[in-house]
């Protein structure tokens, strides 16, 4: 919208100082508006001029993706070798839309934590931090059609009971195996 709004002020200020001796207010008007503009995409693609910063908290009890000899799992699998990344499997809340739908939070630029508590539930807190517009004005100045906005952080913290395990696949495969095979 900015590039619009330069285009139209640079060829107006054409027509509107036509008359003035050799354009020279016509163009150093529009050099002006020129320069102002490139200023303030510069500013909103690396400042973040325009936007601010809005964080939503979501809460919701969740599940364990399988139990095995009573214990209930909440299974991860890590990404890359740094064990660094990791995406979370569990079930969703009974009470959901979609009761007993497994969900996903993959912690690619994510934060996440895992705390053991005395409680008798399972949530999951997802804290996910978005640009949004700090106003109407901002919005138009700088709104591309077709473009979301960044999520710059998102964080998800598990609460679970004592009595869950914390396992990657791999140590939940073996666990299946070893509750599988009594003699082990």
């Amino acid at each position: 919208m900015l590039i619009l709004l330069l285009i139209v002020l640079f060829g107006g200020s054409f027509f509107f100082f036509a008359n003035l001796h050799p354009h020279r207010t016509g163009a150093i008007t529009s050099a002006l508006f020129f320069g102002l503009s490139i200023l303030l995409l510069v500013l909103n693609m690396g400042t973040h001029l325009g936007l601010t910063k809005t964080t939503n908290n979501n809460r919701q009890t969740i599940r364990p993706t399988s139990t095995s000899q009573g214990v209930q799992l909440l299974v991860y699998q890590p990404l890359g070798t740094t064990n660094n990344e990791r995406v979370y499997v569990y079930n969703g809340d009974q009470k959901s839309p979609l009761p007993g739908k497994r969900g996903l939070a993959k912690t690619t630029r994510v934060a996440s934590s895992v705390t053991t508590t005395n409680a008798k539930h399972a949530t999951l807190t997802l804290t996910t931090t978005k640009y949004t517009y700090q106003n109407q004005l901002a919005k138009v100045l700088f709104a591309i059609p077709g473009t979301k906005l960044a999520t710059t952080q998102q964080v998800a913290h598990f609460t679970v009971p004592k009595s869950w395990l914390v396992l990657s696949s791999k140590q939940a495969t073996r666990l299946k195996q070893a509750a599988a095979n009594p003699t082990n």
